[in-house]
């Protein structure tokens, strides 16, 4: 049908007029409709049904989780319904689609290409799946093929209560009311909301910037609005009451009036609550003295007391839904299962992409994971290690030629580093301060005491008669120190990186960011400030060269109503690192590609991968990528997360895996020996990347090139000979989006 532009003669606050009934949203016994009685088995919408209860009377699986098949799309991370042995979901990078995948066996039912950015609340009913992108789609369950569309810029997702689609857009609004049937508008209002919507006992409830705002589903006029902390998640609604967790408490209002009954301090912005009997589950940080510690909670929604927490750092804010028996919880790369009555882990499993909110249905949970649909069924694999009976895109088993080695001039630093390096330290005349500053060391080398590391130390004292003021970035006192050659730069060590608010680092990358604050640095008669900076085995892409380094800061008076020019210092000198002199060692394990996925033609560009190292006693192994785009126009691509490959766990038989460090943040302290051998990373590096895409232009024939390390996972049996590894990344252009990826095999060169 041809659908009129959404809200064309529609103001704010003024409710369109009724088609159709909706008085059987209130009191009704639909599914789909008031849920706030005992659960069903279905989960037809995002956790679950209207209210977002994320309960079922369902089994989940037990054990320790095998995924028994896997779907082959890839992308951004939406939630999964399930009618009639269907399961739905969204996936895709530059070209979003809705998929429906046979509950069983996984295979791919249909496909309908939407193009937009799909939110994870999707919803079916009665044979129609409704989808929340760029506008509400309708589609048939059983063809894809669309049924209506209405336009509803930036939706942040929908439910279906009843007969009706209600849907949120973002910013301004609005939230709508569409006909389940034919999409005709029912009623809209600007309201501001940045949630998905929940539906119960005739009322929609919404979170603002700051406030739940509960509204008559019948009318859409507002019944009340509270105010909140900013950044809530969805509601949740159960036993007449409505509950949001936000980046400061978790609130419980009266459904019916919007009374506070109670509050729960804590950080549970980015969490999807679930409850069942009277009980709330969760997760997300509480603060206990000066630490805030990552948790699961189960809480009474009465009243708001805790009736168990359980502690586990992989425990953070995420999606949780529960059956009579388990509690599940999807954080961003994990899913845990706890008994749901002591809080107790029963097992847990870690992926290499972000997992959305799960379904539960006939003893599996459902979970989308980088936009992979997984069907997770009980299993004997241990925690953290998560076995499957799919099979990737790469043949693992594909006979691989001889090893070849293009080979490389990174230093793997196993050996250590020789230090030296000289400053200088200019001070204007007349300034009522002393500056010293020292780099001391000689050595970098992780098999010395101590003394193999370099300290960096910079002080500053007031030998003035009034306090001296000057502005800095963060951390405090004197910002981030950053060492730069013309090829690479590396950032010493300091603890105030953790310490500071507006610092981000990750064990991974290093310093990855720092908000844009401009702080001042204040220093009383006789007093100094300092900050020692360390360059380590562990100092995040440490390679030799020449480094330079420039600290320079003007220094104020205290009362600047004089117009003092101020005073200026500044610190200049370089480090030399060189590498220790090792030999190419032996060969312990030989690395072959055995089978890379080719890509259609429409795909804007190709993929090769070179094994540059094998592994020896002396170092890791190291392969390296290359994009290139073999069109004649400037193109986009996009992908998950880092580019050009962010795959970093490739998946082996029996549970083994190899792992792979982006060598340009590598550093040897980053890496152990094993007994076999192998390599062995000290931390799982996709666990410090944030969730989302990269997206980057390329020229006609433009290249893009990553060398990564190849180790072994720290959780899993070492690799064997003739094992194949199957690595994969998603990727999108503006025509279509594919999953490309290479098997990586494994040789005992004596064999």
């Amino acid at each position: 049908m041809n659908r009129r532009t959404l809200l064309a003669g529609a103001t704010a606050g003024i409710v369109a007029p009724l088609t159709g009934c909706l008085g059987d949203l209130e009191g009704s016994d639909d599914d789909a409709g008031t849920v706030g009685d005992e659960p069903t088995g279905e989960w037809v919408q995002f956790q679950a049904d209207a209210a977002h209860t994320g309960a079922t009377t369902a089994a989940g699986p037990d054990g320790g989780g095998r995924v028994r098949w896997w779907s082959d799309t890839s992308g951004l991370s939406t939630g999964p319904v399930i009618e009639d042995g269907t399961v739905y979901v969204g996936s895709g990078l530059r070209n979003q689609s809705v998929f429906a995948f046979d509950q069983t066996t996984g295979d791919q039912q249909w496909r309908a290409p939407i193009g937009d950015d799909i939110e994870r609340a999707l919803a079916v009913d009665d044979g129609t799946v409704y989808a929340s992108a760029g506008g509400v789609y309708a589609l048939d369950a059983e063809t894809g093929e669309q049924e209506w569309m209405d336009r509803v810029d930036t939706s942040w997702g929908l439910a279906f209560a009843g007969d009706t689609v209600f849907a949120a857009a973002g910013g301004g609004g609005p939230i709508v009311a569409l006909e389940a049937e034919t999409g005709e508008e029912r009623w809209s209002r600007e309201i501001h909301t940045i949630t998905t919507p929940s539906v119960d006992d005739g009322r929609v409830f919404a979170v603002g910037n700051n406030d739940l705002i509960a509204i008559d589903a019948a009318t859409g006029e507002t019944d009340w609005t509270e105010t909140i902390d900013r950044a809530g998640g969805p509601p949740t609604v159960a036993d007449g009451m409505v509950f949001v967790g936000t980046r400061r408490n978790l609130f419980a209002h009266d459904g019916a009036t919007g009374e506070r009954e109670w509050t729960l301090e804590g950080s549970f912005r980015g969490t999807d609550i679930a409850t069942l009997d009277g009980t709330l589950y969760l997760a997300g940080r509480q603060q206990e003295g000066e630490e805030w510690v990552s948790r699961a909670l189960a809480v009474d929604s009465a009243t708001g007391d805790v009736v168990w927490t359980r502690d586990e750092s992989g425990l953070e804010a995420g999606s949780v839904v529960v059956t009579k028996e388990t509690v599940y919880v999807a954080t961003r790369y994990r899913v845990y299962a706890l008994d749901r009555g002591t809080g107790a882990i029963e097992w847990w499993l870690r992926f290499q992409w972000p997992v959305g909110s799960p379904a539960v249905a006939d003893g599996t949970l459902y979970v989308n994971v980088g936009g992979r649909l997984l069907a997770i069924e009980s299993g004997d694999g241990r925690a953290g290690v998560w076995k499957s009976d799919a099979e990737p895109i790469p043949d693992r088993g594909a006979t691989p030629p001889e090893p070849s080695y293009a080979g490389t001039d990174f230093s793997f630093g196993v050996g250590g580093f020789d230090v030296s390096s000289d400053w200088d330290v200019t001070v204007d005349e007349d300034a009522p301060v002393d500056v010293s500053f020292a780099i001391e060391g000689d050595c970098v080398d992780r098999d010395e005491d101590e003394d193999g590391a370099v300290s960096i130390t910079l002080a500053v004292r007031n030998d003035g008669d009034e306090t001296l003021r000057f502005t800095t970035g963060a951390p405090e006192p004197f910002g981030i120190l950053s060492l730069r050659s013309d090829e690479r730069r590396i950032v010493p060590w300091t603890s105030a990186y953790e310490e500071s608010g507006h610092v981000h680092d990750t064990p991974h990358r290093g310093i990855t960011g720092v908000n844009s604050i401009g702080l001042s640095t204040e220093i009383p008669p006789g007093e100094t400030v300092s900050e020692t900076y360390t360059i380590s085995d562990e100092t995040h892409g440490i390679q030799p060269g020449t480094y330079e380094l420039s600290i320079a800061k003007t220094l104020f008076p205290g009362d600047r109503g004089n117009d003092h020019d101020g005073w200026e210092f500044e610190v200049t000198g370089s480090v030399e690192l060189t590498e220790r002199g090792t030999d190419a060692g032996d060969i312990v394990h030989d690395l072959v590609v055995a089978d890379e996925v080719s890509l259609p033609e429409e795909f804007v560009g190709r993929f090769t991968v070179d094994v540059l190292e094998p592994v020896t006693d002396t170092h890791p192994g190291m392969i390296e990528v290359t994009f290139e785009n073999v069109t004649d126009e400037r193109s986009l691509v996009m992908s998950m997360r880092r580019w050009p490959f962010g795959s970093y766990v490739g998946l082996g038989p029996e549970g083994r895996r190899l792992v792979l460090l982006p060598a340009d943040t590598y550093a040897p302290g980053f890496v152990d020996r094993t007994n076999a051998g192998w390599w062995e990373p000290t931390f799982l590096p996709h666990e410090s990347i944030a969730r989302g895409r990269s997206t980057t232009a390329y020229d006609p024939g433009e290249t893009s090139t990553q060398r990564f390390v190849v180790t072994t996972h720290p959780e899993t049996d070492d690799p064997r000979d003739g094992d194949g590894y199957a690595f994969e990344q998603g990727f999108g252009d503006d025509d279509v989006d594919v999953t490309w990826g290479f098997a990586l095999s494994t040789f005992d060169p004596d064999e």
